[in-house]
């Protein structure tokens, strides 16, 4: 059978249609389609060209939005969100629980029709993937936290209760299991989990360079908090003798050689400015010591990124100087890659500026799109996608890489504040998750939070909770 799709919808919103269209089919599906816009037509049709005797059909909901209610409160999914119990209608569909919140809908009572020659569905597929991918209510929603971040409490998925679930690839799941009863003979892109380990390196030494003063009150707290004489002479030592070797915090080695045994690549993100000096002067890339690091990082086959300064994430000329700096440095290291990443400092994100920029800055891909307060699927999946202006009303060249879950969101006491083995828990759900789906597990771990035994443990035991 033809792997052509004929995709019939109505003609509203143009290029936010094509480009989720192009997403869900090209991308995630990896099928070719022809779309057609028809006025006349109240939702979207598909056909499979070699077939046109039998039709999907799903609700145009989330693009029949006036125009003037686009990107305010009026245009956001009315809550609370009904629940379909899917398993009862396609019990072979992959999910990640039976049921599944609706974002947007046309019919409550009625989920799923079928007769012999057409399907449909009462959820709309391509309105609610656009809502979740783009960040949609990140525009709209003005509540943010001390750091200028949309908080993770304020989106509709913690609220509704799906943070935990990638529901932007279950919808298409849904979509795929459908269109299987109908072509039987359709076959789609097949994808295979993987473990994707990051590093944000925002303090590179804990004690080399520091105040004596600041470094004494934390080799008190070695020993009276934390009982641990080994990192209380080891920080005093590196210190003294101002030897980055011996400083707790270099454990970029120990980074490196558990990636390696397991045969999986590290990115380290590294920071190339300084613009806010609160939050960014720790160190330069122009330092020897750093740049042994980076040459030590690439000839040891892993990857370099940027960390962007904690102000560059809505500065178009911060973010670019910052990126060339990071360039030149790895070209005059003889450092050479195909992609160049980032990763914004703290998390900081606005929609749709700093996608924008890191696109004109020349950036492949971007990986900040994680809750700083909540681990799980901001964007509602766990594979990397292109991404869309929602001001401009354009798909841009650069990719989403989403994170998944981070150290520090699991274990600080501002944020989920969860004992080591309940981490261990949500990093094995996240990471089974991302494997039922064919998915990426993005984790990311700082090399500070590698100093004491009981983190390393709790890291390799989060490795191999995510490889099993």
């Amino acid at each position: 059978m033809s792997n052509s799709l004929l995709v019939v919808g109505p003609r509203s919103y143009t290029p936010e249609r094509s480009y989720v269209l192009k997403v869900i089919f090209n991308e995630f599906l990896g099928i070719n389609y022809v779309y057609e816009e028809v006025p006349t037509v109240k939702c979207v049709e598909i056909r499979v060209t070699d077939d046109s005797s039998k039709v999907l059909v799903w609700p145009d909901v989330f693009f029949q939005i006036e125009p003037v209610k686009w990107l305010t409160s009026a245009s956001l999914p009315i809550e609370p969100l009904h629940m379909w119990y899917v398993k009862g209608d396609l019990p072979e569909v992959v999910l990640a629980k039976p049921n599944i919140p609706i974002i947007f809908w046309v019919n409550s009572e009625v989920w799923l029709k079928r007769d012999e020659n057409k399907i449909e569905l009462g959820i709309d597929i391509a309105g609610s993937v656009f809502f979740i991918l783009t960040r949609y209510e990140e525009l709209v929603v003005a509540e943010r936290d001390e750091h200028k971040r949309f908080p993770a409490k304020a989106s509709l998925a913690y609220r509704e209760g799906f943070l935990d679930r990638p529901i932007v690839d279950e919808y298409i799941e849904i979509l795929w299991a459908c269109m299987k009863r109908l072509w039987p003979g359709l076959e789609r892109r097949e994808r295979r989990y993987q473990i994707w380990l990051s590093h944000d390196v925002d303090i590179p030494f804990c004690a080399v360079g520091k105040p004596c003063v600041a470094v004494l009150r934390n080799a008190v707290g070695d020993l009276v908090k934390r009982g641990n004489i080994s990192l209380f002479a080891r920080r005093v030592q590196s210190r003294l003798l101002n030897e980055p070797r011996f400083d707790p915090c270099n454990t970029f080695d120990f980074i490196m050689s558990m990636s390696e045994r397991y045969d999986l690549k590290s990115t380290f993100f590294f920071k190339a400015g300084h613009s806010n000096p609160l939050y960014d002067n720790d160190y330069s890339l122009e330092d020897s010591w750093i740049q042994t690091l980076m040459r030590r990082i690439y000839e040891r086959g892993h990857e370099i990124g940027i960390h962007p300064s904690y102000e560059s994430y809505r500065d178009e000329k911060t973010l670019r100087l910052e990126c060339e700096q990071l360039r030149r440095v790895a070209e005059n290291l003889g450092i050479s890659q195909e992609r160049w990443g980032s990763r914004q400092h703290y998390l900081r994100w606005e929609n749709p500026v700093t996608w924008q920029i890191c696109d004109e800055s020349g950036l492949d891909y971007d990986s900040t799109l994680g809750f700083a307060d909540h681990a799980g699927f901001r964007c509602g999946t766990c594979h990397q996608f292109p991404v869309f202006n929602l001001r401009t009303r354009k798909p841009l060249r650069l990719r989403e890489r989403p994170l998944i879950a981070m150290d520090g969101t699991l274990l600080a006491p501002q944020y989920m504040a969860l004992r080591p083995e309940q981490a261990l828990e949500w990093i094995e759900r996240l990471s089974n998750t991302c494997r039922r789906f064919g998915g990426t597990f993005t984790l990311l771990w700082h090399n500070t939070n590698l100093t004491g035994r009981w983190q390393r443990e709790l890291y390799l035991q989060a490795l191999e909770a995510s490889i099993k």
